[in-house]
Protein backbone atom coordinates (compact mmCIF):
# COMPACT_ATOMS: atom_id res chain seq x y z
CA UNK A 1 0.00 0.00 0.00
CA UNK A 2 3.02 2.32 0.92
CA UNK A 3 4.52 1.79 -2.33
CA UNK A 4 1.33 2.40 -4.26
CA UNK A 5 1.28 6.06 -2.95
CA UNK A 6 4.56 6.81 -3.11
CA UNK A 7 3.68 6.15 -6.98
CA UNK A 8 0.34 7.69 -6.85
CA UNK A 9 1.23 10.40 -4.87
CA UNK A 10 3.73 12.75 -7.33
CA UNK A 11 1.51 11.96 -10.23
CA UNK A 12 -1.57 13.63 -8.25
CA UNK A 13 0.46 16.29 -7.90
CA UNK A 14 1.69 17.04 -11.27
CA UNK A 15 -1.37 16.92 -12.42
CA UNK A 16 -3.16 19.51 -9.88
CA UNK A 17 -0.31 21.35 -10.93
CA UNK A 18 -0.74 21.15 -15.09
CA UNK A 19 -4.58 22.31 -14.42
CA UNK A 20 -4.64 25.72 -14.90
CA UNK A 21 -5.91 27.80 -11.73
CA UNK A 22 -9.85 28.45 -12.05
CA UNK A 23 -10.84 31.67 -12.24
CA UNK A 24 -12.24 33.92 -9.20
CA UNK A 25 -15.84 34.44 -8.85
CA UNK A 26 -18.21 37.45 -8.16
CA UNK A 27 -21.90 36.46 -8.96
CA UNK A 28 -21.72 36.24 -12.66
CA UNK A 29 -18.63 37.91 -12.91
CA UNK A 30 -15.13 36.25 -13.04
CA UNK A 31 -11.72 36.88 -13.26
CA UNK A 32 -9.17 35.55 -15.57
CA UNK A 33 -7.96 31.88 -14.92
CA UNK A 34 -4.83 31.81 -12.66
CA UNK A 35 -5.31 35.39 -11.68
CA UNK A 36 -5.53 35.98 -7.91
CA UNK A 37 -7.77 39.27 -6.83
CA UNK A 38 -6.50 41.19 -5.11
CA UNK A 39 -9.65 42.52 -3.92
CA UNK A 40 -9.44 45.90 -1.61
CA UNK A 41 -5.78 45.71 -2.20
CA UNK A 42 -6.25 46.93 -6.06
CA UNK A 43 -6.45 50.19 -7.28
CA UNK A 44 -10.64 49.14 -8.56
CA UNK A 45 -11.96 46.54 -10.39
CA UNK A 46 -12.58 47.09 -14.00
CA UNK A 47 -15.66 44.98 -15.69
CA UNK A 48 -15.32 44.00 -19.21
CA UNK A 49 -18.77 43.54 -20.65
CA UNK A 50 -18.23 41.73 -24.33
CA UNK A 51 -20.70 42.53 -27.31
CA UNK A 52 -22.68 39.32 -28.14
CA UNK A 53 -21.03 36.07 -28.33
CA UNK A 54 -22.77 32.95 -30.05
CA UNK A 55 -20.02 30.83 -27.86
CA UNK A 56 -17.12 31.50 -25.56
CA UNK A 57 -14.25 32.53 -25.13
CA UNK A 58 -15.96 36.02 -26.31
CA UNK A 59 -13.84 38.71 -27.45
CA UNK A 60 -10.86 39.82 -24.95
CA UNK A 61 -10.86 43.28 -23.14
CA UNK A 62 -9.40 45.75 -25.92
CA UNK A 63 -6.10 47.83 -25.00
CA UNK A 64 -7.84 50.33 -22.70
CA UNK A 65 -8.71 47.66 -19.92
CA UNK A 66 -5.05 46.80 -19.97
CA UNK A 67 -3.73 50.25 -19.26
CA UNK A 68 -6.12 50.37 -16.30
CA UNK A 69 -4.60 46.89 -14.86
CA UNK A 70 -0.68 48.34 -15.64
CA UNK A 71 -2.19 51.01 -13.38
CA UNK A 72 -3.35 48.68 -10.36
CA UNK A 73 -6.86 47.38 -11.88
CA UNK A 74 -8.28 44.14 -11.32
CA UNK A 75 -9.73 42.82 -14.72
CA UNK A 76 -12.89 41.16 -14.41
CA UNK A 77 -15.41 39.77 -17.16
CA UNK A 78 -19.19 39.19 -17.75
CA UNK A 79 -19.37 36.66 -19.96
CA UNK A 80 -22.88 35.70 -21.90
CA UNK A 81 -22.91 33.24 -24.88
CA UNK A 82 -25.54 31.96 -26.99
CA UNK A 83 -29.49 32.19 -26.88
CA UNK A 84 -31.24 35.33 -26.95
CA UNK A 85 -28.93 37.63 -24.47
CA UNK A 86 -31.79 39.21 -23.16
CA UNK A 87 -31.29 43.11 -21.71
CA UNK A 88 -32.88 42.78 -18.89
CA UNK A 89 -31.84 39.78 -17.13
CA UNK A 90 -28.11 40.36 -18.09
CA UNK A 91 -28.42 43.58 -16.54
CA UNK A 92 -29.58 42.23 -13.43
CA UNK A 93 -26.78 39.62 -13.05
CA UNK A 94 -24.05 42.25 -13.99
CA UNK A 95 -25.72 44.54 -10.75
CA UNK A 96 -25.72 41.60 -8.91
CA UNK A 97 -22.08 41.11 -9.87
CA UNK A 98 -20.70 44.79 -9.15
CA UNK A 99 -22.59 44.43 -5.67
CA UNK A 100 -20.59 41.07 -5.31
CA UNK A 101 -17.22 43.13 -6.08
CA UNK A 102 -18.14 45.74 -3.54
CA UNK A 103 -18.70 43.04 -1.17
CA UNK A 104 -15.13 41.51 -1.79
CA UNK A 105 -13.82 45.38 -1.01
CA UNK A 106 -13.42 46.92 -4.13
CA UNK A 107 -13.32 50.44 -3.32
CA UNK A 108 -14.30 51.19 -6.84
CA UNK A 109 -15.85 49.57 -10.32
CA UNK A 110 -15.94 50.48 -13.40
CA UNK A 111 -18.11 48.98 -16.45
CA UNK A 112 -16.47 48.89 -19.62
CA UNK A 113 -18.89 48.03 -22.39
CA UNK A 114 -18.91 47.01 -26.45
CA UNK A 115 -22.13 46.74 -28.74
CA UNK A 116 -24.62 45.08 -26.89
CA UNK A 117 -22.65 45.02 -23.66
CA UNK A 118 -22.75 48.33 -23.53
CA UNK A 119 -26.39 48.02 -23.76
CA UNK A 120 -26.69 46.24 -21.29
CA UNK A 121 -25.22 48.84 -19.01
CA UNK A 122 -27.41 51.17 -20.17
CA UNK A 123 -30.12 48.85 -18.82
CA UNK A 124 -28.47 48.13 -15.92
CA UNK A 125 -27.94 52.03 -14.64
CA UNK A 126 -31.33 51.59 -13.44
CA UNK A 127 -29.95 50.22 -10.46
CA UNK A 128 -28.57 52.20 -7.46
CA UNK A 129 -25.06 52.02 -6.59
CA UNK A 130 -24.27 50.06 -10.19
CA UNK A 131 -20.94 51.37 -10.36
CA UNK A 132 -18.38 54.27 -10.07
CA UNK A 133 -18.13 54.67 -13.47
CA UNK A 134 -19.45 53.60 -17.01
CA UNK A 135 -17.68 53.60 -20.65
CA UNK A 136 -20.02 52.77 -23.36
CA UNK A 137 -18.93 51.98 -26.83
CA UNK A 138 -21.77 51.99 -29.71
CA UNK A 139 -24.17 50.35 -27.60
CA UNK A 140 -26.24 47.86 -29.71
CA UNK A 141 -28.78 45.28 -29.36
CA UNK A 142 -31.41 45.76 -32.35
CA UNK A 143 -29.35 44.77 -35.69
CA UNK A 144 -28.78 46.70 -38.70
CA UNK A 145 -32.26 47.03 -40.45
CA UNK A 146 -33.67 50.40 -41.31
CA UNK A 147 -37.06 49.56 -40.08
CA UNK A 148 -35.12 48.96 -36.49
CA UNK A 149 -33.87 52.39 -35.80
CA UNK A 150 -37.28 53.50 -33.97
CA UNK A 151 -37.12 51.23 -31.98
CA UNK A 152 -33.19 51.13 -30.97
CA UNK A 153 -33.41 55.34 -30.12
CA UNK A 154 -36.77 54.65 -28.10
CA UNK A 155 -35.10 52.37 -25.94
CA UNK A 156 -32.16 53.70 -25.95
CA UNK A 157 -33.98 57.00 -24.33
CA UNK A 158 -36.13 54.65 -22.23
CA UNK A 159 -32.69 53.22 -20.79
CA UNK A 160 -31.40 56.56 -19.89
CA UNK A 161 -34.62 58.08 -18.58
CA UNK A 162 -35.02 54.88 -15.93
CA UNK A 163 -31.66 55.66 -14.67
CA UNK A 164 -31.33 55.91 -10.89
CA UNK A 165 -30.20 59.00 -9.08
CA UNK A 166 -27.15 56.58 -7.72
CA UNK A 167 -26.06 56.12 -11.00
CA UNK A 168 -22.67 55.87 -11.75
CA UNK A 169 -20.62 58.88 -10.81
CA UNK A 170 -19.21 59.42 -14.28
CA UNK A 171 -20.75 58.20 -17.54
CA UNK A 172 -18.51 58.11 -20.96
CA UNK A 173 -20.13 57.73 -24.32
CA UNK A 174 -18.33 56.57 -27.78
CA UNK A 175 -20.17 56.68 -30.81
CA UNK A 176 -17.89 55.65 -33.92
CA UNK A 177 -18.02 57.33 -37.78
CA UNK A 178 -19.25 54.63 -40.06
CA UNK A 179 -21.34 52.27 -37.61
CA UNK A 180 -24.16 50.25 -39.09
CA UNK A 181 -25.49 49.84 -35.68
CA UNK A 182 -25.88 53.31 -34.74
CA UNK A 183 -29.87 54.69 -35.10
CA UNK A 184 -28.64 58.37 -34.95
CA UNK A 185 -25.76 59.21 -33.47
CA UNK A 186 -26.36 62.97 -33.00
CA UNK A 187 -29.66 62.08 -31.27
CA UNK A 188 -27.94 59.35 -28.79
CA UNK A 189 -25.04 62.31 -28.14
CA UNK A 190 -27.67 64.68 -27.30
CA UNK A 191 -29.67 62.22 -24.80
CA UNK A 192 -26.50 61.08 -23.42
CA UNK A 193 -25.86 64.25 -22.55
CA UNK A 194 -29.27 65.37 -21.40
CA UNK A 195 -29.87 62.48 -19.44
CA UNK A 196 -26.01 63.26 -17.43
CA UNK A 197 -27.29 66.60 -16.60
CA UNK A 198 -30.55 65.48 -15.13
CA UNK A 199 -28.58 63.11 -12.86
CA UNK A 200 -25.92 65.32 -12.49
CA UNK A 201 -23.08 63.72 -13.32
CA UNK A 202 -20.04 64.20 -15.37
CA UNK A 203 -20.40 63.02 -18.86
CA UNK A 204 -17.69 62.46 -21.50
CA UNK A 205 -19.12 62.33 -25.41
CA UNK A 206 -17.35 61.42 -28.04
CA UNK A 207 -19.22 61.39 -31.09
CA UNK A 208 -17.66 60.04 -34.40
CA UNK A 209 -13.68 61.42 -34.05
CA UNK A 210 -12.07 61.55 -36.99
CA UNK A 211 -10.26 57.72 -36.18
CA UNK A 212 -11.17 55.03 -35.29
CA UNK A 213 -14.32 54.18 -37.31
CA UNK A 214 -16.96 51.73 -37.62
CA UNK A 215 -18.79 49.37 -35.36
CA UNK A 216 -15.81 47.80 -33.15
CA UNK A 217 -13.53 51.16 -32.30
CA UNK A 218 -12.73 50.30 -29.55
CA UNK A 219 -11.15 47.30 -30.40
CA UNK A 220 -9.07 49.42 -32.95
CA UNK A 221 -5.28 49.67 -31.68
CA UNK A 222 -5.52 53.68 -32.23
CA UNK A 223 -8.19 54.03 -29.68
CA UNK A 224 -6.29 53.64 -26.66
CA UNK A 225 -3.75 55.59 -28.12
CA UNK A 226 -5.79 58.43 -29.04
CA UNK A 227 -7.54 58.76 -26.29
CA UNK A 228 -6.66 56.09 -23.54
CA UNK A 229 -4.63 58.92 -20.94
CA UNK A 230 -7.75 61.33 -21.08
CA UNK A 231 -10.39 58.37 -20.69
CA UNK A 232 -7.93 57.01 -17.63
CA UNK A 233 -8.01 60.57 -16.09
CA UNK A 234 -12.00 61.10 -16.63
CA UNK A 235 -12.39 57.93 -14.61
CA UNK A 236 -10.46 59.10 -11.71
CA UNK A 237 -12.81 60.95 -9.35
CA UNK A 238 -10.68 63.71 -8.82
CA UNK A 239 -9.77 63.73 -12.70
CA UNK A 240 -10.13 66.74 -14.81
CA UNK A 241 -14.15 66.41 -17.11
CA UNK A 242 -13.49 67.81 -19.98
CA UNK A 243 -13.82 66.27 -23.51
CA UNK A 244 -11.18 64.08 -24.86
CA UNK A 245 -9.18 65.47 -27.89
Amino acid sequence: MRTILRRTLPLLLLAALARPAEAAEAGALHSAAGVVPRDSAATGAVVWVHPFARELPAPDAPAFAERLVAAGWDLWRFDRAGGPDPLAEGAARLAAGTAALRARGYRRVVLLGESRGAFIMLVALRYPNLADALVLAAPAAHGRRPERRPQALADFAAALEAADRLAPARLALFLFDDDPWDPDPSARAALFRAAAIRLGRPALVVDRPPAPTGHGGLQEPDFDRLFGTCLAAFLDPAGPTAACR
